[in-house]
């Protein structure tokens, strides 16, 4: 008989003792993906972010980096706001581009996220997208577009460039979610705030720029301009404080 309380400890404790040639242990672990999955198809998947927090080439140290008191300090918002998926999601960003190695860069980067984003709080384009119907240079028919509206820290934004990113993801985390492509921007927004810019800063050498070039460059390459240069000069002076 189920108390109906859950002992975070348990599954710890099981896994401690888990032994993968005891078929009860085997047994078990697989009635426990059977029940998860009968709740919800998608637990299981590659995409799901505690499968990919499990799967991390990171370091604990470099995940522990980030962290809702250090979005909390950033931004003003409370620390609920920000959830341990986005933080992963966040240093699997700093460390997939190399930025988590060099402080400095890592400053410059995050100024510049924080205000592309109005402080993470905007994950995702505000207009309503309807103004990219029939965007044929993104791939959209003439009724589609709003769709795929700019989401994530650095808007990507277009059919053309959700496919690109599901691509990327493929190939690289060999991760295959449909849903970057079926949802759009909301599931973007949700599920790879962070991740779904790692390829655009590759692509733009965007590290080399920070170390060699300094923060103005950095602000231009992502901007294409100086628009909110005094808010990323503040969020610059944030990050020096709080990112140690």
């Amino acid at each position: 008989m189920t108390t109906g309380r859950f002992e975070p400890d348990k599954l710890l404790d099981f896994f401690r003792h888990f032994d993968e040639k005891n078929p009860f242990h085997v047994d078990a672990i697989k009635l426990l993906q059977e029940e998860c999955e009968a709740l919800d198809p998608d637990l299981m998947s590659d995409f799901t972010p505690w499968v990919r927090m499990y799967r991390s080439k990171g370091t604990q140290g470099v995940a522990l980096k980030f962290t809702p008191r250090l979005f909390s300090n950033l931004t003003g918002y409370p620390e609920k706001r920000f959830s341990q998926e986005f933080c992963h999601d966040c240093a699997y960003l700093f460390e997939r581009t190399g930025f988590s190695d060099h402080r400095d860069a890592s400053r410059m980067l995050m100024a510049n996220l924080l205000c592309e984003s109005g402080g993470f709080r905007w994950m995702k384009e505000l207009s309503n997208g309807l103004y990219l119907r029939g965007r044929t240079d993104l791939g959209h028919g003439p009724d589609q577009g709003e769709m795929w509206k700019g989401s994530g820290v650095l808007q990507i934004t277009g059919l053309y460039n959700y496919r690109k990113f599901a691509s990327w993801l493929l190939k690289n985390e060999g991760i295959d979610d449909p849903n970057i492509v079926k949802q759009g921007a909301n599931y973007v927004a949700e599920k790879y705030p962070f991740t779904s810019a790692v390829a655009w800063i590759e692509d733009n050498d965007l590290l080399s720029v920070c170390l060699e070039q300094g923060f103005d460059a950095c602000c231009y390459r992502i901007n294409g301009g100086w628009n909110g240069y005094s808010s990323r000069v503040k969020y610059l002076q944030k990050c020096i404080e709080f990112m140690l």
